[in-house]
């Protein structure tokens, strides 16, 4: 499993660096017996940083992590935080009974409590009451006069979840506006209030705008930070904007009479062109004679009375997050030249009027370059500016930049096949993670690569709850954007997996999946007289011999067929083949020569794979540690390890051949495109983004 060809260095890899720190990150804290603390937090996760099940939708982005489950054994709090792996962030500790009487939880927050105090205003920690009792937590008084986020008053999980959701929102866009906007920060005073407009027509408009006014108003938390206000006449009106881009929002109450105002039509092309957060509620009654064309590419609520307007709040500061967060994230890419200082930054999907309104008049080259957030648009509305101006280039923060200056095409990975080994890790939530986590890195992963017109492989099995559905409902949600439908997951099945297929899965899938179903070895048939079209359970030492051998042969099959292979998480344990499902494939990957992207931030077996790599010895890639483990496949591998010396086509099962094979090709042989720091980066980094980042620069530097 050695010998390598030599990577070549692009212009790419001279000119980009990959020294980067996230700019923003939110924690999440609780007790791990909280009854209601992985609820929230796994709800916030979704709306702050975005929901897997999802994929095209827009969400934040912005990195969440978790902080509940013990870290080490003998103590039960969980990972500290290391305030050099971000820029800012956002610390939420959510206080319940069982953290109240806690000791250890107690000392640990209250030195995340001092820690963060000489950091403010970069970063903070929010206290979160979940209970009455959150005044006998941390008896002391600069912790006690913290204002506290309350929530207890709340009765049912869901209000809690929706409160806490627009306090946390409030709060991050508190934080980030004197960092974004450059005020001189002050960490005894909150921000100045946010300019919310409320762009109504007098005609039919009136009560809903007072509606949310009112709402504001009474909200004790909110009408400190939202200044709602009618929009006087235009001069006024621009002048606002104008004094205070960074500190305004635009409410749009779109009725009847709306799109026949001339000042609300011009209210809404001045707030595009100054690029102002902005939320359309719609409250059409009978209907509009013509729509306004230029209200859309924003996102919009139906105005269901008083009852909604807390969630239309969420919304509008979602959007405030949103445009305070994208920009300052991606200036902080362009000081270490991870993107073009000349490149505009749009914190929305790029649309033609915002073309003619801002980058056409100060366009200074003949290609103009946009960088826009994730997920990328769909070739439709690529082609669609490209019919504008075809030299213009509409890029997310996570495609890599070589394409821009080489002119090569837009889908450099046109017709390559990437395979990604993934599944549950055991050190997720000791990590700082969740399945919400591992989830994510998936669909994103998988999105990018799609967008750059690659195939996946995936060698999991159909279980509805599995890798292999999330994987098929990303690429439905793709092939609805898509001008082409073309087949993007090719899942390789192992006999007998692939007996389990049914013609009604196949049909309901054509356009997403192609099933790769691998024979039952010929050996394998013979010499145990196997009917190939029975399912044979793996309830015996033979028949669990059986399904590592057939494993091992869709596995094989997979190595000489893909381009690339990614590898994140992965059991160590309680798995059916010859090895962990993870470190086989990669050791195969190395042998066939085939680029190989080790993601170490979740755990599991590509962790130690990783570590193998470093030059050390993981316990866990030891025969003496995996027997001890399970009864079965011990005596699985002794029944295995018999028929090798008895002169059939395998070899012993071999622990100790496997690490120095990971051992001898080390960061540096990968052949992945990436340097061997770059590839030590992506092994350590937890940032998503990053990780994309680095795994298509390499498959687009080793196309080079």
């Amino acid at each position: 499993m050695t010998g390598f060809a030599e990577v070549s260095t692009s212009p790419f890899q001279k000119t980009m660096t990959t020294e980067y720190c996230p700019y923003f990150r939110v924690y999440l804290l609780w007790h791990p017996k909280s009854d209601d603390g992985k609820q929230l937090a796994e709800y916030l996760f979704e709306k702050i940083c975005g929901e897997p099940e999802h994929p095209l939708c827009r969400g934040l982005g912005i990195p969440v992590y978790f902080r509940s489950a013990p870290f080490t054994l003998g103590n039960d709090t969980p990972r500290p935080i290391n305030f050099k792996n971000s820029l800012k962030s956002a610390i939420f500790v959510l206080i319940d009974e069982q953290m109240v009487i806690s000791d250890s939880w107690e000392q640990y927050i209250e030195q995340l409590w001092h820690n963060t105090s000489k950091l403010v205003p970069h970063h903070r920690l929010y206290p979160v009451a979940l209970t009455e009792y959150f005044s006998n937590f941390i008896n002391e008084q600069d912790f006690l006069r913290t204002n506290f986020i309350k929530i207890y008053q709340e009765t049912n999980i869901q209000a809690k979840c929706e409160k806490l959701l627009r306090q946390v929102l409030h709060e991050c866009c508190r934080q980030l506006k004197p960092i974004e906007s450059q005020e001189p920060p002050n960490s005894g005073t909150a921000p100045s209030s946010l300019r919310l407009f409320l762009s109504h027509a007098k005609q039919d408009g009136v009560d809903i705008a007072n509606s949310v006014r009112r709402w504001i108003n009474e909200d004790e938390s909110l009408n400190t930070f939202f200044d709602a206000k009618d929009i006087a006449p235009g001069y006024d009106f621009v002048e606002e904007i104008k004094a205070g881009l960074k500190d305004s929002a635009l409410l749009i109450c779109q009725t009847d009479a709306y799109a026949t105002r001339y000042w609300c039509r011009w209210e809404v092309l001045t707030a595009k062109k100054h690029q102002v957060p902005t939320l359309l509620v719609s409250a059409l009654n009978v209907g509009e004679e013509r729509s306004f064309p230029y209200l859309g590419n924003i996102p919009t609520m139906r105005w269901q009375g008083t009852e909604n307007i807390p969630f239309i709040i969420t919304r509008i500061l979602l959007e405030v997050l949103r445009y305070r967060y994208f920009p300052a994230y991606v200036e902080n890419l362009k000081q270490i030249d991870r993107m073009p200082k000349q490149a505009t930054i749009v914190p929305c999907a790029p649309e033609l009027l915002s073309y003619l309104q801002s980058w056409q008049p100060s366009k200074s080259e003949d290609n103009t370059l946009i960088i826009y957030p994730d997920p990328p648009l769909g070739d439709d509305e690529i082609e669609l500016l490209n019919s504008l101006d075809p030299g213009l280039k509409a890029w997310t923060p996570s495609q890599p930049m070589p394409l821009v200056a080489e002119e090569t095409a837009q889908k450099p990975l046109l017709h390559k096949l990437i395979g990604i080994s993934i599944s549950d890790s055991p050190d997720l939530a000791r990590l700082g993670f969740s399945h919400f986590h591992l989830k994510r890195a998936l669909v994103e992963i998988s999105r990018h690569l799609l967008a750059q017109g690659a195939s996946v492989a995936y060698g999991g099995d159909l279980r509805p709850d599995g890798f292999t559905q999330d994987l098929i409902e990303m690429v439905k949600a793709y092939n609805k954007q898509a001008l082409e439908l073309g087949e993007k997951i090719q899942n390789f099945l192992a006999w007998p997996l692939h007996l389990g297929q049914t013609v009604q899965f196949l049909a309901q899938h054509k356009n997403e999946i192609t099933i790769r179903p691998i024979a039952l070895p010929q050996e394998l048939k013979q010499d145990f007289s196997i009917d190939e079209q029975k399912y044979l359970e793996p309830n015996s030492t033979v028949n669990q011999y059986i399904w590592s051998r057939c494993l091992t042969a869709m596995r094989e099959q997979m190595a000489q067929q893909i381009d690339a292979r990614i590898i994140l998480g992965g059991k160590v344990v309680n798995y059916k083949g010859a090895f962990p499902g993870i470190a086989e494939e990669a050791a195969l990957a190395i042998s066939h020569h085939k680029p190989l992207f080790v993601l170490g931030a979740f755990g599991g077996c590509a962790k130690a794979v990783g570590e193998a790599m470093l030059g050390e010895s993981p316990e866990v890639l030891t025969q003496a540690y995996q027997t001890a483990q399970s009864e079965d496949y011990a005596k699985m591998i002794q029944f295995y390890n018999q028929r090798a010396n008895q002169g059939t086509s395998h070899k012993e099962i071999n622990y100790t051949t496997l690490v120095e094979t990971f051992q001898n090709t080390g960061f540096q042989g990968l052949n992945n495109g990436l340097t061997e720091l770059e590839n030590q980066n992506l092994f350590n980094t937890e940032n998503l983004e990053e990780m994309v980042y680095l795994i298509l620069k390499g498959l687009q530097t080793a196309e080079a």
